[in-house]
């Protein structure tokens, strides 16, 4: 005599139903899937600009007449967007507001920049500078693009933040410095938020990453131009090498972030962005040979626990 032990066809089948209800319940939607998805894209960008943003900031430092050397990195700019806009035409009425104020945001952030370094000990001025920015650009883009960040996010935001800021402690900066600086981190933030619109704006990728390569580029030059008046020129052939060594550089790591700012969130592009001072401390310590002090390593270890963070909260859902 055969024993047969299965169940029931119907229990076979009400159990089927609700295993299946029950996956379908936890698994992710497309929706949800596509969006997490693109932001990871975008969060790969913004460590292409992490790593190469550090060395485009050493180039540009190591030139003996660093005006020179951005006005070289403008024209380096502006050349290269050149033959790709023929092809993606003029931009469209959305973009141009954006494009504007991005334009003109980047020049002025430019001029006071420098001018806070010449007022402070760069050491002291550019953490403050850099440091502040992530945290003004949560609080823009939560106001303008609705992006309210979760616990993760605010914790990596936070702890990249502190970590920066730490770099400058102990450093001597006037009243005077300390407005410039912090007005740097505003501006920083400001044209943060004006690129992720310019970029969320534009058709496509290319049509605003290129014109604003351009029209950027062409107000750098004419920048450094009326400042040096007849002398500019020779200028920049003494600087040729740096500058267009820089310039390229940052098209890679500026370009990797206006990607990164069409698809991921502005507080986590602009926070993961400022971890190229850890990269920075890391190849003084490789390549330099340079002692890594306690204040410094603790300035690292809140850098990267704070990148960690970020990452591990846009981590795409399991299928």
């Amino acid at each position: 005599m055969r024993w047969n032990c299965s169940p029931p066809p119907t229990a076979i089948s009400s159990d089927s139903k609700a295993m299946a209800c029950r996956s379908s319940a936890n698994a992710p939607s497309p929706e949800r899937r596509d969006r997490a998805l693109s932001q990871s894209l975008g969060i790969g960008f913004a460590l292409v600009a992490a790593l190469t943003t550090a060395s485009s900031h050493a180039l540009l430092k190591s030139g003996e007449d660093q005006a020179a050397v951005r006005a070289l990195c403008g024209a380096t700019w502006a050349g290269a967007a050149a033959i790709p806009l023929m092809f993606t035409g003029l931009p469209t009425p959305a973009m141009l507001p954006w494009l504007g104020g991005a334009v003109v945001l980047h020049s002025v952030y430019s001029l006071v920049l420098t001018r806070s370094y010449t007022l402070n000990d760069f050491s002291v001025a550019f953490p403050i500078a850099r440091g502040t920015a992530p945290l003004i650009a949560t609080v823009g883009s939560a106001l303008l693009f609705s992006e309210i960040p979760g616990s993760g996010e605010i914790a990596g935001v936070a702890a990249i933040c502190a970590g920066i800021l730490s770099l400058s402690a102990g450093g001597r900066i006037g009243t005077a410095g300390l407005v410039a600086a912090l007005a740097a981190g505003t501006l920083t933030a400001a044209y943060t938020i004006v690129d992720a619109g310019g970029m969320r704006a534009s058709e496509g990728v290319l049509p605003f990453l290129c014109w604003f390569f351009f029209a950027t580029g062409i107000a750098l030059v004419i920048q450094f131009r009326a400042s040096a008046g007849p002398a500019a020129a020779k200028r920049m052939r003494n600087n040729l090498r740096p500058g267009l060594a820089a310039g390229s550089l940052a098209i890679v790591s500026f370009g990797s972030t206006l990607v990164a700012l069409r698809y991921a969130p502005v507080a986590v592009v602009s926070a993961l962005r400022e971890t190229c001072i850890l990269v920075s401390i890391v190849i003084a310590w490789i390549a330099m040979k340079e002692r890594i002090t306690p204040h410094s390593l603790t300035a690292a270890i809140l850098i990267a626990a704070g990148a960690l963070l970020l990452l591990l909260s846009h981590l795409p859902p399991s299928t």
